[in-house]
């Protein structure tokens, strides 16, 4: 154990300095987390009970909806049981009534007095009554915290079901509130001195959601918010260096492959909680996966016994992505060199580190796809998915427009605590929770509100988010694409003419993204950290579209061939006429117009229409030709002769 390895959780310090001040706590965030104390990590009830009663309070008493009200030991329930008997009564006290007209009622009045002093005697003498109500638990609580002999503290547990929204909405629920908002401002200050402070009698209202408590709750002045964070770096260290022995094969490992596993886990743990960090132990004899293979057990740890595709990932296809990726997404030769480079990094896994543990959060790799619109942005993000995961549906689209407003970011890592489909959780976290070896693509992110960018910052530096039911989702290993038509609409204009190079293609769209970032967004930091991740796509050229044009004919030729027919294309026909037709609109759609309208109304279409009309017999020999008609391509029975064969 580290002579610097703090004693307590840093935020229980916090909370001892407003206790002194006299202000109540609201305990919320882990709270069903071990909590470090004295060295040790116990239930944070526990932690509490010890805390308090270390700070001086003589009674420390607990209430629950299933245990009632409790009290941390017997010496505390007797003082509490003495401290309620000489708190102010609840019987209100005989007023003397004077003489005179009311002589004749003198001896009622005295026999009432009496009648009174004995009640108060028997009260005294019999042993307390356990509440059996959440509102005769408040009653009793109110004493101890109105009385000045005794300091006393209650901890109040799920304290959201007590006065928050989601009690029991009836008439208790209303007293229960009126006895607590009573109780913050009737606290009394007691004969104890801590601090030279006479200590305040105390309320701590523990919950895990502090949205879910009401906001004269949250917003009082009385009352201090104090968030149960999970261990530090420092704890973290100490935890993993109790158990680091009892790993799988540790007994084999050097002192110092042992020091070396543990300063990794501690960075590759962070966000993770004690109960979790504890269970790394379990997974590695489970998995035999020993301390010196820090990322592989956490990852394992995380994901489940499911295998890791970047294990598993073949060198001789991610040697031979770039020629997979060119045959998939033509004309975009910069774009899949890129993304080709980035798989061999992530599957070597050099990089400009000290250790592993320096990488094994970010997402395998992060892209922006920047270009004009139908140039194959959303076909590589398809390609990438396949070639990793073996699955292109391990790809998930989101559509940034269905972002635009404020209120719609929540959609992504679902709605805080209180609100309308909390529960559901959110939309990305959903999936990165179900698929953490997926390519996720946010598509046209110029469209999303400015305040989904902090999301999206999170991601890149961290690789996690964390959902409005507390779960967090992480990124190591998935690959991130963001695309975006900036710049797409000021191109033509910026190059009249002729079709400009694609060195000026790169120099214009990455002006650009540096302004939309820079001057349109204010977030230049997330520029920074994309880096060489910007990749600009080239306009369609004309041998691009031929070669586009020419995959589509192809899938045309094999279905006919599976129907019994042979298909017979005027091809160079056909390749000038797609091209002409594309080139007129600019290239603005991209390859999008090549397969349909074009191909779909002047091949696909005719060709089925005329096998429909003319049944002809399974091996007919089917000629598409140019005509001087509208559609411009003919069907036609091919000649005997060959003559009309194009």
């Amino acid at each position: 154990m580290r002579s610097d390895t703090p004693r307590v959780a840093a935020w229980l310090v916090r909370a001892f300095h407003e206790l002194q001040r006299g202000r109540h706590l609201l305990v919320h965030g882990h709270v069903d987390e071990l909590v470090r104390w004295d060295h040790e990590y116990l239930p944070l009830a526990e932690v509490l009970a010890e805390f308090l009663a270390g700070a001086g309070f003589e009674v420390v008493g607990r209430h629950s909806l299933v245990d009632g009200l409790t009290y941390h030991d017997d010496n505390a329930r007797m003082l509490a049981e003495r401290a309620g008997r000489t708190a102010p009564s609840a019987l209100p006290a005989q007023q003397e009534r004077p003489n005179g007209n009311w002589a004749p009622f003198s001896n009622r009045t005295g026999r009432l007095a009496q009648s009174e002093a004995n009640t108060r005697e028997a009260l005294g003498n019999a042993p307390p009554a356990r509440p059996r109500t959440t509102t005769e638990a408040l009653i009793t609580i109110r004493q101890l915290m109105t009385q000045r002999r005794t300091p006393s503290a209650v901890i109040m547990d799920a304290a959201d079901l007590v006065v928050g929204d989601e009690a029991q909405a009836d008439e208790r629920r209303a007293v229960n509130v009126a006895h607590v908002r009573r109780m913050l401002g009737d606290a009394a200050r007691t004969d104890v001195l801590t601090g030279g402070q006479p200590l305040r009698n105390t309320l701590v209202f523990v919950c895990r959601e502090i949205g879910s408590l009401p906001e004269w709750l949250r917003e009082s002045p009385d009352v201090a918010t104090v968030l149960a964070e999970l261990p530090s770096a420092q704890e973290r260290e100490d935890l993993l260096q109790r158990q680091i022995n009892d790993f799988h094969g540790a007994a084999g490992a050097g002192p110092d492959s042992l020091r070396h596993a543990v300063t990794t886990l501690v960075t590759l743990t962070d966000g993770m909680g004690v109960r979790d960090i504890q269970a790394l132990q379990v997974t590695s004899r489970i998995t035999e996966i020993g301390p010196n293979s820090p990322r592989k057990l956490v990852a394992r740890h995380r994901f489940g016994v499911r295998d890791d595709p970047w294990e598993h990932l073949d060198m001789d296809r991610v040697r031979d992505a770039e020629r997979a990726l060119n045959a998939r997404v033509m004309g975009q030769p910069t774009a899949v060199r890129a993304v080709s480079d980035a798989l061999v990094n992530a599957r070597v896994g050099i990089d400009f580190v000290a250790g592993d543990a320096d990488v094994g959060s970010r997402p395998k790799g992060v892209f922006f796809f920047v270009g004009p619109t139908g140039v194959g942005k959303t076909e590589l993000a398809k390609a990438v998915a396949e070639l990793v995961f073996d699955d292109e549906t391990a790809l998930r689209r989101f559509d940034m427009s269905e972002f635009s407003q404020e209120h719609t970011s929540e959609r992504l890592t679902g709605a805080p605590p209180g609100f309308i489909g909390h529960e559901q959780g959110g939309v990305l976290t959903n999936w990165m929770l179900e698929r953490p070896f997926s390519v996720i693509l946010f598509d046209e992110i110029e469209k999303a509100h400015p305040k989904i960018f902090d999301k999206f910052l999170q991601i890149i530096d961290d690789g996690r988010l964390t959902d409005g039911q507390g779960r967090t989702a992480y990124f190591s290993h998935s690959i991130v694409i963001f695309t975006s038509n900036v710049g797409a609409s000021t191109l033509q204009p910026a190059h009249p003419g002729a079709p400009p190079s694609y060195e000026f293609i790169r120099r214009h769209f990455t002006d650009e993204v540096s302004r939309f970032f820079t001057s349109e967004l204010g977030r230049p930091e997330l520029l920074g950290r994309l880096g060489s991740g910007v990749v600009v796509f080239d306009i369609l050229r004309e041998q691009v579209i031929r070669s586009i044009a020419g995959k589509f004919l192809e899938q045309i030729i094999v279905s006919a061939r599976a129907r019994g027919f042979e298909l017979i294309l005027d091809r160079e026909a056909i390749d000038r006429a797609v091209v002409e037709q594309v080139m007129v609109t600019g290239a603005d759609l991209g390859a999008r117009p090549i397969r349909d309208p074009l191909l779909e109304q002047w091949i696909r279409v005719p060709l089925n229409r005329w096998i429909m009309a003319n049944q002809p017999p399974p091996g007919t020999r089917i000629l598409i030709h140019r005509t001087a008609s509208s559609p411009p391509f003919g069907v036609m029975t091919y000649p005997e002769d060959g003559g009309e064969a194009g």
